[in-house]
């Protein structure tokens, strides 16, 4: 008999569990795989997904859920995993870690992962990393990146290439160093890390891997289907559209709309530049475009899901309105200078 938090596992039970996970995770990371491969070969990303074969298959509600729920479970799933091996076997080499939110930023900045990505990687990092330092890795990892910032310079142009790194920098920072006084710098108790749950005589079951990822995937679901749920929803009102159509696309309330509207949008790896293409080209502000860039990328609905669970609510709706905040003032100041 093995021990598993309390409850008793026959050794075939556990061994059958396991297989089913390990083939689960083998055919995620084959599909991640495979989708970025396809993807890359063919030029798809978000403005030209209609290309897409599984689109022409299952076109319109069909292909959002497909993107909103299965994608990102997946990409949630594997990078669980991947977080857990980093937390058990490479978090010992303590001198290669950021030492603050600067390292921290650069570190991110070479590292082209969405937030549903980084969030699990960071969250092993605890003892590892000062609390401010990790939130600068979670948000400077999807809102830069080389890829990025070559296709700001090549797709947006100079001016916005540089506002996009200047802007990226000083939101990371600020919202990093804000964060940490308001969370008291509580290492002891929150962020929540990835743990396995695991009992002090609970066996193998409890510390091994594919279970213990497993577990923990299990308490984000929820987060996830909530979260792809309101993503879905929100995916069906043309936010594009939308944006072109403010009265008063200069002024605070409009540019507060076009941040708050970069929150759902489903944007990684610069697809976010591909979309803004078309509004920029239409005398989209500027400042509004970085805003929507920073705050499509910084955090979307699925990672807000994960944030809750391994920061707590409160910590969640401090990081969001910094965020937003950060980057409406930012798109005031760059409006402000460089008018439409």
């Amino acid at each position: 008999m093995l021990q598993a938090k309390g409850a008793p596992i026959e050794l075939g039970e556990f061994a059958h569990k396991r297989a089913l996970i390990k083939a689960a995770l083998v055919l995620s990371v084959i599909s991640w795989i495979g989708d970025f491969i396809y993807k890359a070969i063919n030029d798809i990303s978000y403005i030209n997904r209609s290309e897409c074969v599984l689109y022409r298959i299952f076109p319109g509600i069909a292909f959002t859920i497909f993107e909103y729920l299965f994608e990102t479970i997946i990409i949630v799933f594997v990078s669980i995993y991947v977080a857990l091996l980093f937390g058990r076997y490479f978090l010992r080499f303590n001198r290669y870690f950021p030492k603050n939110p600067v390292t921290a930023f650069l570190y991110g900045s070479l590292i082209p992962v969405c937030s549903c990505a980084a969030i699990p990687l960071v969250s092993t990092m605890r003892g590892k990393m000062k609390f401010q330092s990790r939130i600068a890795f979670v948000l400077a990892a999807p809102v830069l990146s080389p890829q990025i910032i070559v296709m700001s310079f090549s797709i947006l142009g100079f001016r916005y290439g540089i506002l996009r790194i200047l802007a990226s920098f000083l939101m990371v920072l600020a919202t990093a160093h804000l964060m940490g006084f308001f969370s008291g710098e509580a290492d002891s108790t929150r962020p929540r890390e990835l743990s396995f749950d695991c009992a002090r005589n609970c066996g193998p079951a409890g510390d091994d891997i594919y279970l213990a990822t497993f577990r923990m995937f299990k308490k984000v679901l929820p987060y996830l289907i909530t979260a792809g749920m309101i993503g879905i929803a929100l995916e069906s009102m043309d936010l594009k559209r939308m944006m072109l159509f403010f009265t008063d696309i200069n002024g605070p309330s409009g540019i507060l709309m076009i941040t708050l509207i970069g929150i759902p949008l489903y944007f990684c790896n610069g697809a976010e530049i591909l979309f803004l293409r078309p509004l920029v080209s239409h005398g989209f502000p500027l400042g509004s475009a970085v805003a929507v860039s920073l705050t499509s990328t910084a955090i979307c609905i699925s990672s807000i899901g994960l944030l809750f669970q391994f920061m707590g609510k409160r910590l969640t709706l401090i990081l969001t309105l910094l965020i937003l905040g950060i980057a409406l003032v930012l798109a005031l100041l760059i409006n402000a200078i460089f008018p439409a």
